[in-house]
């Protein structure tokens, strides 16, 4: 690398490296108010950067990769802070925020936090953190902390955060303000824990209701007998029990939000009332006669297909576009691999400081059996995997041996290794033979017609001869073998020791 113009002895330097001059001026406009400007250096290529930096230097590049890639050889990572820029966080796809971790960027800019940033002396101030280079998914990770802050400027003044970078949620949340100005009803969409409360809440949080709080109500929770008179409430001596009056949640709800989850498990009875509550905007206590005006703006969730339920005859059509009037869908954790890179971060960090735990990171090997999971659970099911994960960890490392089976199935990552493939058909007289990756499993035809044969010895003979060629292939390695096989490492240890144990 060339010499540039150079800075006073001992003096900080910023080299920000962009082919566009719009991008350069944007940045060094920011920083010059925390940086002297003639210690900003801009440059259009790497080439120009000098062969040694002085301390507290920061280098921001446009996200490049071959770029990236040289800088995280090149610089002395004690005095030298790494910057990537992109417009738009939400353009990076989880290839793109793997290849950030492993080149060790220190920080992530974009167009939505390029206002906050600022030069600092990080060796001098102590806010240098050593990382730990054995956790991908490192717990002090500056650049993950970036991400997780992706969403402040949208959704600021709520007392909600939103983690996640992808267009989807993006999308969400720009929708969220649009209907946040609204009084129409919201119907929101989606798998079980994908946040839709949380949607529900953002919404509410961000209109005029918000001065009262939001009421919930979990339509599953409740009976249905019971479920209406939570709802409407009930005068004293309604029915047997009724002892005192007691308000509804509707009335509890006036000039406010009524968030009605779950709402799929209402029954017909039920939607009759509260279609008429939504026409009429007025509600009727049980065992009263006296009708009350009241002001709800209604917003309902639900994990079903009710259009599905319309056609079955067990939802009714007129109540389904009555709190239909906006959609607003939540996709699935699995269709968002950005989301749950923030996400295991942000619990670890989350859970590593309230249970006061040793744990400063994940393998990647981990992270990737996390990634690829098929999150059926969504949200809640890796909130509560994290959770186990810290709490019962004493190495400080979350390794893939921690993780329950369970997540090495309905996993993209632990595909079957081997698959036997159809042969064309033979002589039913024929002994066969199936060939697969080098796998041979020989078929006595003959044998199974004439004497029969144990299925199940046959079968755990063709399995040992497939972990046999997996631990060929490894070297012996155990863990290599084991993801070569779709395995748990500690599932194929027990394998090879019955192996051992039937062949004595």
């Amino acid at each position: 690398m060339g010499n540039i113009s150079q800075t006073e002895k001992n003096g900080s330097v910023v080299y920000i490296i962009s082919q566009q001059e719009s991008i350069r001026s944007a940045i060094k406009r920011v920083l010059i108010k925390t940086a002297e400007e003639n210690k900003i250096a801009e440059l259009k290529d790497i080439k120009s950067l000098p062969s040694h930096f002085n301390s507290d230097t920061y280098i921001i590049t446009e996200y490049d990769r071959t770029h990236i890639a040289a800088l995280s050889k090149i610089t002395p990572k004690r005095n030298v802070k790494l910057y990537a820029y992109v417009n738009d966080a939400g353009d990076l796809n989880e290839r793109d925020i793997i290849f950030l971790i492993k080149h060790n960027i220190d920080h992530l800019i974009h167009s939505g936090n390029i206002e906050k940033l600022n030069y600092e002396k990080f060796i001098d101030a102590k806010i240098f953190k050593k990382k730990h280079y054995n956790a991908f998914i490192d717990r002090a990770s500056t650049l993950l902390e970036d991400l997780c802050h992706n969403n402040d400027g949208i959704v600021t003044d709520t007392g909600i955060k939103i983690y996640g970078i992808s267009k989807h949620i993006k999308s969400v949340i720009e929708k969220v303000n649009k209907i946040a100005q609204s009084e129409s009803s919201v119907l929101i969409t989606g798998e079980s824990g994908t946040g839709k409360e949380l949607i529900a809440r953002l919404i509410h949080n961000k209109s005029k209701r918000a001065l009262n709080p939001m009421v919930s109500v979990n339509c599953g929770a409740f009976p249905e007998g019971l479920l209406e008179s939570e709802l409407f409430g009930y005068k004293k001596g309604a029915f047997t029990g009724a002892f005192t009056d007691k308000q509804g949640r509707f009335d509890l709800a006036d000039k406010s939000t009524l968030f009605l989850d779950e709402i799929g498990d209402m029954g017909l009875p039920v939607q009759v009332k509260l279609l008429r509550v939504i026409q009429e905007k007025e509600i009727e206590p049980i065992g009263s006669l006296k009708t009350k005006k009241i002001d709800v703006r209604i917003i309902s969730a639900t994990n079903k297909n009710l259009e599905k339920m319309i056609s079955e005859n067990i939802f009714r059509e007129d109540f389904y576009y009555r709190i239909n009037v906006i959609p607003l869908h939540i996709q699935p954790l699995r269709q968002r691999k950005t989301d749950i890179i923030i996400l295991i971060y942000y619990f670890l960090k989350k859970f590593g400081a309230l249970q006061d735990s040793p744990v400063y990171g994940i393998s990647e090997d981990a992270f990737n059996v996390l990634l690829n999971y098929g999150w059926t659970g969504n949200v809640r099911e890796l909130e509560n995997l994290m959770e186990m994960l810290v709490v019962l960890n004493e190495s400080g490392l979350i390794a893939e041996k921690d993780i329950p089976e369970k997540y090495f199935k309905n996993n993209s990552k632990y595909e079957p290794a081997v698959e036997i493939a159809e042969t064309k058909h033979k002589s039913k007289h024929d002994a066969g033979s199936i060939k697969e990756n080098g796998i041979n499993i020989n078929i006595d035809a003959d044998k199974i017609k004439n004497s029969g044969i144990d299925l199940k010895k046959e079968m755990e003979k063709i399995e040992m001869d497939i972990i046999n060629k997996a631990m060929n292939i490894s070297g012996g390695v155990k863990e290599k073998a084991a993801k070569m096989l779709g395995l748990n490492r500690t599932t194929l240890i027990e394998k090879l020791k019955r192996y051992e144990k039937n062949k004595k």
